[in-house]
């Protein structure tokens, strides 16, 4: 079987990551299943994902992976969706840790889900690109946008999947392999590193300053004249038109 048909093409799914978290045990590693649409579609914290006619992906890895690698898959995945999209179009940014902005209104988002039992089982690493969306409801739309709002341009989903698929496909093995390619790629192209920005720690609102994107997929903060790492979580930018994106 090749790699492209690995991917499994539908109109309408409730969920491609539920999909493949509920059907992992029978599917090959690499196995990808793309939609349209999502009946019962989530962003990161359990929030909906708002789609129309645009590329909703999950893959899934099988490999001998360790849990404190996610964090690196997740760099590794925007790196290889920002170089398939940066061939159609400019402008973009990655947001740490998982989204990737256009003009400053967030055009997709990432969200990494594993199934584990007494080792980790499988990653599923879902993405949705707001591809042919021609509007968004009144609380997105100041923080959303689509590849056909940017271009007045409609886009083929199978053909950018397939895109994103062969790139990520190739950017995996060289991660495999002990490449670091992909990092470079996110820190090139970060629209936090040497900004303020602004966090929740505890109920807490914490103000800090980007200074690095690690190799092991945290940033390296600054506050208080103290230096930190942070592995996940929600940030919002200080002092810029990205001040508003709240990776809704």
């Amino acid at each position: 079987m090749s790699s492209l048909e690995k991917i499994k093409f539908v109109e309408s799914i409730s969920s491609t990551n539920t999909y493949l978290k509920e059907n992992y045990f029978h599917l090959e590693n690499m196995f990808s299943i793309c939609s349209k649409h999502q009946t019962n579609g989530k962003g990161r914290l359990g929030r909906t994902w708002n789609d129309d006619d645009d590329l909703l992906m999950s893959i899934l890895l099988k490999d001998e992976l360790q849990l404190e690698k996610i964090e690196e898959i997740s760099l590794l995945i925007c790196a290889s969706i920002f170089k398939a999209l940066s061939e159609k179009i400019s402008g973009l940014k990655i947001k740490w840790p998982n989204d990737i902005l256009l003009n400053g209104k967030k055009i997709c988002g990432i969200l990494l889900e594993s199934v584990v039992s007494d080792k980790l089982e499988c990653l599923v690493i879902g993405f949705g690109i707001n591809v042919n969306t021609k509007k968004f409801p009144d609380d997105l739309k100041n923080k959303a946008t689509s590849l056909l709002l940017e271009t007045n341009h409609s886009y083929n989903i199978k053909e950018l999947a397939e895109k994103i698929y062969s790139q990520f496909t190739f950017d995996y093995e060289d991660y495999k392999k002990g490449k670091k390619d992909y990092l470079k790629v996110c820190k090139e192209n970060s629209c936090l590193l040497d900004k303020e920005i602004t966090y929740l720690n505890q109920g807490v609102l914490v103000n800090a300053k980007v200074i690095d994107i690690l190799s092991n997929g945290h940033i390296l903060l600054e506050s208080d004249g103290k230096q930190y790492e942070k592995s996940s979580g929600e940030i919002t930018l200080h002092y810029s038109y990205y001040s508003n994106i709240q990776n809704d």
